[in-house]
């Protein structure tokens, strides 16, 4: 088992970051965070957290203030399917570098979350582990998270101590997938594609907080690739229902499933050709992720690292009812 006493968290203002840092602070583990220049502290974090306020892209250069430790859990990057390729490298990819030219200089153990997407266009077929071959990228989203882990499997040719874990679809309070559907729920817009009669694929933030704990004390450091996901039986249309009615929405609307095929490309071609800056209605990212069955195998997590999802559905909607029926 690696030690894990001590921790730098990049990207820890941001929605993972938060509860990574809640439950390492949990679990008496020291914490240093990243944040930007602005970027409001949590208040929970009181005086419990160190903050070192940085750019990923220039990370190397605080290794001194930032000071050694055990574990370099990495999750900074930009999460869009959308804008510059460029930005994206920039900050995805060496961000990525940066962090692994830390890791190497403490001997500290690199976990970096790149994504499902990663599978890129070999997604909405049905069931994908982490050995299932990856697909060809469309957004630089997609190709950013498979650069992520072609470096971090460089570093580790260098001497890194690595873990990769890909997450699937993260929801919770605060999520992407909370968020970006409610303001369609609200304003009666399509937002389930066909009968999302399949696989959605998600993860809770918490249980992925655990498998990334999980994977920085284990021994597999020679960037072995773990998924994380809540298993399977959760579809589109049962998840998009469910946060309709705990939000007091009208229920989901739906787009038919085939136009939706044909507009993803559709619509980017015209958003790169007029310089669109606010990414399309569906993109082919959105739509293999929502229009066709996801099912992550958690089998190795499982068998390696003890994964045991601690939050049910149920419980996740629960709690994102309470949220809702707070701020009425």
């Amino acid at each position: 088992m690696s030690t894990l006493t001590s921790a730098f968290v990049t990207g820890a203002g941001g929605f993972i970051g938060r509860h990574l840092v809640r439950q390492l602070l949990a679990e008496q583990v020291a914490v240093v965070a990243l944040m930007l220049p602005g970027e409001p502290v949590p208040a929970e974090w009181g005086t419990r957290v160190r903050c070192v306020t940085g750019d990923v892209r220039t990370l190397a250069a605080l290794g001194e203030q930032i000071g050694r430790v055990d574990a370099l859990f990495h999750l900074a990057a930009v999460v869009s399917d959308w804008g510059a390729q460029q930005t994206h490298v920039d900050i995805t990819v060496h961000g990525t570098e940066q962090a692994i030219e830390l890791a190497l200089g403490w001997d500290a153990h690199f976990v970096v979350t790149t994504s499902v997407c990663a599978f890129a266009s070999a997604l909405a077929r049905g069931r994908l582990d982490e050995d299932s071959p990856l697909g060809v990228p469309s957004s630089p989203y997609e190709f950013c998270k498979q650069e992520q882990e072609r470096v971090t499997r460089e570093g580790v040719a260098r001497g890194l101590k690595a873990t990769i874990v890909r997450p699937a679809n993260v929801y919770g309070v605060g999520s992407v997938w909370v968020n970006s559907f409610l303001p369609m729920l609200r304003e009666d817009k399509p937002c389930l594609l066909g009968s999302g009669d399949w696989d959605a694929g998600l993860v809770h933030v918490n249980n992925l907080v655990s498998l990334l704990i999980a994977a920085a004390r284990s021994d597999h450091t020679r960037g072995e690739v773990f998924i994380a996901a809540d298993g399977f039986g959760i579809h589109w249309n049962t998840y998009l229902n469910c946060l309709a009615r705990v939000a007091a929405t009208p229920p989901p609307r739906s787009l038919p499933n085939w136009l939706a095929r044909v507009l993803a490309p559709t619509l980017e071609w015209l958003g790169h050709l007029t310089g669109r800056k606010e990414r399309p209605l569906v993109t082919r990212q959105s739509y293999r992720l929502t229009g066709g069955p996801n099912e992550f195998c958690t089998d190795k997590a499982r068998r390696l690292l003890g994964y045991q999802p601690r939050v049910g559905f149920e419980q996740a909607m629960q709690e994102l009812a309470e949220h809702f029926a707070a701020r009425r």
